[in-house]
């Protein structure tokens, strides 16, 4: 559901959950045999940092080696644990929503893992507890999960109350009408962009601006949806505008107590971005 994450001081944070540089990518496979790419960044954007700034999160993010790498079901205890670090409980992702969309659409949810082992600064985040071991060879090491991205696809054209909701029996009733708006519909053209958290420990370091970027390139490049929707509080919108949303003006959903704007980015070029986003 959408949220805030950060206080949107810098342009290298995400903090907002309807909620740089391009990073490389190298194209491997992780442990749970979903693709995966190492990040390769180098922020000439931003100003250099003196030593005496914040030293603990410089450290840690240059330990880091993030990787982003698609989500399943497995990784379900570890966005609870990423999620409640950075929300309160009435603004989260809940557990039957996380367990839904990463086994109805793990492909459109990714995560950014570092790997490392019980004497890295990565070990005390909230995360760690949940990691698990990268490979049968390293069993010493744990994947842990930095940050996430949570989607849905739908056939409206922007985030919907409906569109962040659980279809009943939606485990057992394998049939789901074309028009139907509840939750994740396949056929839909416009992923709704649920939730993106960045650990706390980590946040200001761009690393949320790294997975948004990440998701964007990887959803446009493999064509499973027209446009990115989100939600955002005003103080967001220019933030989100500084990466290519178009803020479509007030949103009527309710959820976390209202208040949001939609936004949109276009990524395929054929589809346009003058239609409402609500009907």
């Amino acid at each position: 559901m959408p949220r805030d994450f950060f206080a949107a001081s810098q342009d290298g944070a995400i903090t907002e959950s309807p909620d740089a540089q391009t990073p490389k990518a190298g194209a491997t496979t992780g442990s749970n045999g979903s693709n995966e790419f190492i990040i390769h960044r180098i922020d000439t954007d931003q100003p250099t940092p003196q030593l005496s700034s914040r030293p603990e999160k410089l450290e840690r993010t240059a330990k880091l080696h993030p990787y982003v790498q698609t989500l399943s079901i497995a990784d379900l205890d570890s966005c609870e644990r990423l999620e409640s670090s950075c929300f309160p409980e009435e603004e989260r992702c809940t557990a039957a929503k996380f367990h839904y969309r990463l086994t109805t659409c793990p492909d459109l949810c990714i995560g950014l893992f570092s790997t490392t082992d019980s004497s890295s600064p990565v070990a005390d985040a909230a995360t760690y507890p949940a990691a698990r071991a990268p490979d049968s060879f390293s069993p010493q090491l744990k994947s842990v999960l930095i940050a996430h991205v949570i989607a849905t696809k739908t056939i409206a054209p922007g985030v919907t109350d409906e569109s962040m909701e659980i279809p009943s029996n939606w485990q057992s009733d394998l049939t789901r009408d074309d028009d139907d708006t509840k939750g994740h519909s396949e056929n839909g053209r416009t992923l709704a962009l649920h939730s993106l958290a960045v650990l706390p420990a980590f946040q200001n370091q761009g690393l949320g601006k790294t997975i948004l970027k990440s998701y964007m390139q990887r959803m446009s490049s493999s064509g499973v949806a027209d446009r990115i929707a989100l939600l955002a509080h005003d103080g967001l919108v220019k933030f989100y505008e500084s990466v290519g949303y178009v803020n479509k003006g007030k949103s009527g959903v309710t959820i976390g107590g209202g208040g949001w704007n939609n936004l949109v980015r276009l990524i395929n070029a054929n589809y346009g971005l003058n239609e409402p986003l609500e009907e």
